[in-house]
């Protein structure tokens, strides 16, 4: 068995309040048109796990991305990040919300796109992919 090709880089967004922040995307390299899923980080942020599950989901044939909801903080690692967020109660549920709408924009302008975009997310991540999926109709899946 051979196994698909994917392309995976980091690209930059427009999210909540017009922001430009930056996401990890990824998607099949054959050519087709995918279903797109927004991957939504986990507390700890922005890390390899989170990287990992969006190749991975390219490699099962969607175009997926991970918005990296922390950029407004500054730099540093995952770890120095999240602490930061924590220390500051979180990050607003608004600006989840437009930031997820912003990463699945990008999606649907992406010549490979078939328009129907998911969200998912996982722990603290989850709770924040149910309430995209309430708040934004053009969301057509959720998986917590």
């Amino acid at each position: 068995m051979s196994y698909p090709g994917l392309i995976a880089e980091t690209v930059k967004f427009k999210g909540h309040n017009g922001d430009e922040g930056e996401a990890y995307y990824a998607r099949p390299s054959r050519d087709g048109k995918f279903p797109g899923v927004v991957v939504i980080m986990h507390m700890p942020g922005w890390d390899e796990w989170i990287i990992e599950t969006t190749r991975k989901l390219a490699h099962h044939g969607f175009a997926a991305i991970a918005p990296h909801l922390y950029f407004r903080e500054g730099t540093g690692s995952p770890d120095d990040l999240g602490a930061r967020v924590r220390a500051a109660g979180g990050v607003a549920d608004d600006q989840v919300v437009g930031d997820a709408k912003g990463a699945a924009a990008y999606l649907r302008a992406q010549p490979n796109a078939n328009w129907k975009v998911g969200v998912m997310g996982f722990c603290s991540g989850g709770r924040h992919a149910f309430l995209v999926a309430c708040r934004v109709p053009e969301f057509n899946a959720l998986v917590d």
